[in-house]
């Protein structure tokens, strides 16, 4: 079968990986001219943890882990609250957690597909066209490619699915939270930041620092805003980010001068997708076009992970394509579905609103890795889906 995916990010490039090993031709679209650097760091547990192993990447995923000594929160004038050592948050996920940033695992998963699978890369698509047996994609560079399978794994803000599905505002679930990254370069004023991740709240903001190789440093910034603007340029992004942010203290003033330097600012909506159907005949979403979690809720990059494989099973399993989109989406939806809604429960916690929540939200944290509340917590239920 031949397959044309729409999109190399986490789950287009696991999907490639598993439907090339299971026999199947495959070829990836990508608008951008190379793979993404930008983004934040991430956590990485869960069922794409099941999914690297069985990839058997467990070795280079530890390489690109960036060990910390824990979580560090700050007052304002950057004197230490408190600290999670980062091996108790480990006994909470069984032991099987990385941290690393999103574009180093782009970069394991292109290395493990480089060569055995095609990509067009500074590619989009301009028109889809479908009939029983096939299904037929315009790109932008006038090429019409005829595939028995089109996957959008194009994210939040998928070409696919508007050209397929419609976009109507309800796939869209936007939270009330932006977050903005980038990488500092010159961290000389900061050297005091060693091994952990530091991270300062107020009421409706947080600013997180955490150093990174090369002598970096990763700044990271979340935000509460029932606001909903168009989408902003990347220079109106970090001026609103310069505003919020400029009286929060600790060194995010310092941070901040650094911001228009960056060239890979990331700024975005924290939005989930939410959609009543996957697939529509010979067409298909995987990961965040159809599945988007969000920041909030966590295990994006692992759900992602995991929808890949789960399509490329089911596709494998079944001679009838369409019977193994449907039977796809009826073994993750209920998965997806629950970590959507502990997401959404989850939000005021993860980002108070109130000094006093910011208080209980910090003792419970606490208490949560003394080995009596351990027992109590289960961070690491998600599981494929038999």
């Amino acid at each position: 079968m031949k397959v044309l995916i729409v999109g190399g990010g986490i789950a287009g490039l696991t999907l490639a990986y598993w439907l090339h090993k299971n026999g199947n031709s495959v070829q990836i679209i990508e608008k951008s001219n190379e793979l993404r650097t930008e983004g934040y760091m991430l956590d990485f547990f869960g069922p794409g943890y099941d999914v690297a192993e069985r990839m058997g990447i467990i070795g280079q995923l530890r390489q690109i882990h960036y060990p910390i000594s824990g979580l560090t929160f700050l007052h304002k004038g950057g004197k230490k609250k408190f600290n999670l050592p980062y091996p108790s948050l480990m006994k909470l996920l069984d032991n099987r957690h990385f941290n690393f940033m999103r574009g180093d695992l782009e970069q394991v998963l292109f290395h493990l597909i480089k060569g055995s699978v095609t990509f067009q890369f500074g590619t989009s698509i301009n028109k889809v066209q479908q009939d029983n047996e096939k299904v037929y994609v315009t790109l932008s560079n006038g090429r019409i490619e005829t595939a028995d399978l089109l996957v959008g794994a194009d994210g939040v803000r998928s070409q696919v699915r508007s050209m397929v599905f419609g976009e109507p505002q309800s796939y869209m679930k936007h939270l009330g939270f932006y977050t903005a990254s980038f990488i500092l370069d010159d961290t000389s004023k900061f050297q005091d930041l060693t091994d952990a991740f530091y991270s300062l709240s107020a009421p409706n903001l947080q600013a997180s620092v955490y150093p990174i190789r090369d002598d970096r440093l990763a700044a990271f910034f979340l935000y509460r805003s029932d606001k909903k603007p168009n989408r902003l340029s990347m220079d109106d992004a970090k001026q609103e980010v310069k505003t919020i942010f400029k009286d929060m203290g600790w060194i995010v003033p310092e941070l901040l001068e650094k911001l228009d330097a960056s060239t890979d600012f990331y700024f975005d909506e924290v939005s989930q997708v939410e959609m009543p159907q996957w697939s529509k005949n010979r067409i298909v979403l995987v990961g965040d076009a159809c599945q988007a979690v969000s920041l909030v809720a966590g295990q994006g990059a692992s759900l992602a992970m995991t929808g890949g494989y789960v399509l490329a099973d089911n596709l494998q399993k079944s001679n009838d394509v369409r019977h193994a989109l449907t039977k796809y989406e009826q073994d993750l939806k209920p998965q997806i579905r629950k970590t959507q809604e502990a997401g959404r429960k989850f939000a005021n916690y993860f980002l108070p609103d109130t000094y006093f929540s910011i208080f209980i939200r910090d003792m419970t944290m606490r208490l949560s890795v003394l080995p009596v509340i351990r027992k109590l917590v289960n961070m690491n239920s998600a599981r494929i889906p038999n």
